[in-house]
């Protein structure tokens, strides 16, 4: 698939309703809790945001290895040097480097796209949580099972 195909299908996948692997186990009413900024702020901490970058890591790496896929990395300052586009090399250490890069540094963002599927996984640099668009059913059933084993939480999110 070329690389406009690609860009075309990712942005075509995105949608208002999407599920969501978080930390927390459904979403939390941004009126009215001021102690879920805390909460958060304790979690983007290094010790713990490492803890949830491993649990990504190891999500996305298990989901991988059932589905033929495309990345699409956009990296922003101030990383040195910046990376964006399409991940021409998809081997696992370079994988790894980029979502560690993008979850630790708190920058960026990382698309993967599951082709045959036509879902996206989106992760976000500063989130504690990862973006499911689109899901097929067997991802959704992958994924029930992968990001339990992981002790993180699996909801749907609508906008």
């Amino acid at each position: 698939m070329s690389r406009v195909k690609r860009s075309e299908k990712l942005n075509s996948l995105f949608s208002e309703d999407y599920r969501v692997i978080d930390f927390l186990p459904y979403h939390v009413a941004e009126h009215g809790n001021s102690i879920f900024e805390e909460v958060e702020s304790y979690f983007l901490q290094d010790k713990q945001l490492q803890e949830f970058c491993d649990k990504a890591i190891a999500i996305i790496l298990k989901v991988i290895c059932y589905y033929p896929f495309e990345v699409y990395v956009e990296e922003y300052p101030p990383l040195k040097p910046k990376r964006n586009g399409w991940l021409k090399e998809k081997r696992c250490d370079l994988l790894v480097k980029i979502l560690k890069r993008v979850i630790m540094k708190k920058k960026g963002q990382v698309d993967i796209l599951l082709g045959k599927e036509n879902s996206i996984i989106s992760i976000t640099g500063g989130v504690l949580s990862i973006a499911v668009y689109n899901e097929s059913e067997s991802l959704k059933d992958l994924l029930d099972k992968v990001v339990e084993t992981e002790g993180l939480y699996y909801w749907k999110y609508r906008v």
